[in-house]
């Protein structure tokens, strides 16, 4: 926080001592190992007033002191995160948004994750078309034939990658799907430069989908969240249209568990 957030008007509420201990703890999350002079002088308050938040937060065991008077958080941080990443179930944070694209693209929407070879889809808002392709909430597809597996193994380590690439037999379901190592390892560059991956009718004759990664709040991919729908619904006008803001939507659900801006 800077500076001159301090100065902006504040509710009723507020409380000035807990906004700076908060502003000096992140602080010192982004620049650790810093003197007390380093400290209040890049938040811009009083050595004296920096130096009783920083013992304060020392006692409650948040930072510690190194050699040198030197000050660097501590793992208490991590754990508190760990907390609540426990408690935040993707689901309920996921289906706002998930209806909002049913309703606006009339496709319907789906929210997976991995599990093993295979995505598991653990949320569906159908769409109400008459004509639809959908999975059943609990149902199993390999990674290579969904859109979802590849956004989120795209976006994985290499030695992940690579595990699966050993373990994986590529067995088409359509004519469509992808059917050898290097061809999926190709695939999965171009989803990772694009930032969405796409099946076309690699899952399903004449089904189409678009999907990208949701990251949690150690910027791991854990799920992911696609539309589909027929091909002839799904043209490459509609897809162009609708992957903007399913990225966004990717972005948003990031960041509710607890992950940073700019992935």
């Amino acid at each position: 926080m800077h500076q001159s957030d301090y100065n902006s008007p504040k509710p009723y509420y507020w409380i000035n001592a807990l906004e700076k201990g908060f502003s000096l703890l992140e602080f010192l999350t982004d620049h650790p190992n810093l003197t007390v002079t380093e400290m209040a002088r890049g938040l811009k308050i009083d050595r004296s007033t920096c130096n009783r938040f920083l013992l304060t937060l020392k006692s409650l065991g948040y930072i510690a002191a190194e050699n040198h008077g030197r000050y660097r958080p501590t793992l208490k941080i991590f754990e508190l995160g760990n907390r609540v990443a426990d408690i935040v179930e993707i689901r309920p944070l996921a289906r706002r948004c998930m209806e909002k694209l049913a309703n606006i693209y009339g496709e319907t929407v789906n929210l997976g994750r991995l599990d093993g070879n295979d995505v598991v889809t653990i949320d569906v808002v159908s769409s109400q078309e008459s004509i639809r392709f959908d999975a059943s909430i609990g149902s199993r597809s390999p990674v290579y034939t969904l859109a979802m597996g590849k956004a989120i193994l795209a976006f994985r380590s290499e030695e992940e990658q690579a595990d699966y690439l050993k373990t994986c037999e590529f067995k088409p379901l359509t004519p469509k799907t992808i059917k050898n190592r290097k061809s999926f390892r190709k695939e999965l560059l171009k989803v990772r430069g694009n930032g969405y991956a796409v099946d076309n009718q690699e899952w399903a004759l004449d089904t189409r989908c678009v999907a990208v990664p949701i990251f949690d709040f150690s910027a791991f991919p854990s799920h992911a969240i696609s539309i589909s729908g027929p091909a002839m619904r799904m043209t490459h006008a509609k897809t162009s249209q609708l992957i903007p803001e399913l990225i966004e939507a990717g972005k948003y659900l990031s960041k509710e568990l607890g992950a940073v801006d700019n992935l």
